[in-house]
């Protein structure tokens, strides 16, 4: 187990380390933003940016990376609670065992309250391959709300919790090149359920992955690492004169994701032929650099963020898209450097300016509740709510199911339950 190390030069009190109302509210707001885009994204009103993807970064798929940020800043906050303490040996191995019950307990939850993602219809159907084949499947990809991602995550980076801000950065670096490499060997076509050669071990055979599946964890845990040096930051420097580190470190961060998405196009297929395109099929993380210095600037440019980019018939898919599902390194940087910069903003508002959205504050004292109560008050609203249906019906069916699960939470709220593990 790793031993405590404050933040570089910490001269927080302990009055930094109590509530924050800024994360509070961030996370309210990740909380509240999830459940209208839970709600839309399957909806044909709803607008591209309120829609997951594969191929860009929409507002949609901002929300996950700032609410795991968000769990990163908690995290490494109950680690400072006890670096300020002075804590021994005992007392770190005390917190990493209670956090580690913890984040079983979530993945635990996670899968029971979600389901197995299939089921036998009779005895008979369980024989030994039809066994492994539903296990591998349920590891591979079915687990993976994210509540497990964050449980798991919370897991993988245990070890280096109680590290400095460098040794964590490093982390950030060293597990963006493992995801890249894993990748490039298997981990592309293992997401998106094609031949690779993982399958004969693993299992699972094509079988289509989504939010990274196992291997996700590997790009979620960098997004809750960054989180972690977020709080380091606010936790060095308290109250206002965080906001412009927090806002040019996450300017920094969405500068190198698209920079990395800008490799995808080398992947536009406009101007090859057959073979060619079967070559950049076959390679998705590695394409060929031949035609860098013929090429204008301009055409290696990727789209802009928000903005969707050429058809697949233009451009062949890649893993240097901002791909959520396969959560590549350019997703990666962009999202948790979006995310810290818009965090940044919620210092501004809530910790300097002392603006507090009671909604925010509600759902974001209580995530958890509020997260599995929205489920099914959605689930069940959505029941009346047709894919297809108008504008104004959906609008409806939205402020509703918004409503009676902010009811709910805010009655747990008044009576001060709040469900944590």
């Amino acid at each position: 187990m790793s031993q405590l190390r404050p933040p570089a030069n910490s001269t927080a009190s302990a009055a930094a380390i109590a509530r924050i109302t800024s994360l509070d509210q961030f996370r309210g707001y990740s909380v509240a933003a999830m459940f209208v885009v839970n709600f839309v994204q399957h909806l044909d009103v709803a607008h591209q940016t309120l829609k997951h993807n594969n191929t860009h970064f929409s507002y949609a798929d901002s929300i996950m990376p700032s609410f795991i940020l968000a769990c990163g800043l908690a995290y490494r906050m109950s680690f400072a609670k006890l670096i300020d303490k002075g804590a021994d040996a005992a007392s770190t191995t005390k917190l990493q065992r209670r956090i580690l019950v913890r984040s079983l307990a979530l993945i635990l939850l996670c899968v029971m309250f979600f389901g197995l993602g299939g089921s036998f219809a009779s005895w008979n159907d369980m024989s030994a391959s039809k066994l492994a084949k539903f296990f591998a499947e349920l590891l591979k990809a079915n687990m993976w709300e994210v509540l497990a991602i964050i449980g798991a995550c919370q897991i993988f980076i245990l070890p280096i919790m109680g590290t400095t801000t460098k040794v964590r950065i490093a982390a950030i670096l060293l597990l963006s090149a493992l995801h890249v490499a894993i990748s490039w060997s298997f981990n592309y076509d293992f997401v998106y359920g094609k031949p690779n050669w993982m399958d004969a071990y693993f299992g699972g055979a094509g079988k289509r992955a989504w939010d990274g599946g196992f291997f996700g964890i590997i790009a979620w845990s960098q997004i809750m690492l960054v989180g972690t040096i977020a709080y380091d930051t606010i936790h060095r420097l308290p109250g206002a004169r965080s906001i412009a580190p927090l806002m040019l470190s996450g300017m920094l961060l969405m500068v190198v994701g698209y920079s990395l998405s800008c490799l995808t196009r080398l992947y536009d297929a406009s101007d090859l032929n057959d073979d060619q395109v079967q070559a950049l099929t076959r390679s998705p993380v590695v394409p060929s650099l031949k035609s860098i210095a013929e090429r204008p600037i301009s055409s290696l440019l990727a789209e802009a963020p928000f903005v969707p980019p050429s058809s697949p018939k233009e451009r062949i898919p890649n893993y240097w898209q901002m791909d959520k599902r396969i959560v590549s390194a350019s997703f990666v940087f962009f999202s948790s450097g979006f995310a810290m910069a818009l965090y940044g903003l919620f210092v501004l508002c809530c910790d300097a300016w002392k603006w507090n959205v009671g909604t925010f504050r509600t759902f974001g004292q209580n995530p958890l509740a509020a997260y599995l109560i929205h489920h099914l008050v959605t689930h069940t609203t959505l029941s009346v709510v047709p894919k297809d249906s108008s504008l104004p019906w959906v609008l409806t069916g939205l402020i509703c199911s918004f409503g009676i699960t902010y009811l709910f939470v805010r009655f747990l709220e008044k009576r001060s339950l709040y469900l944590r593990l």
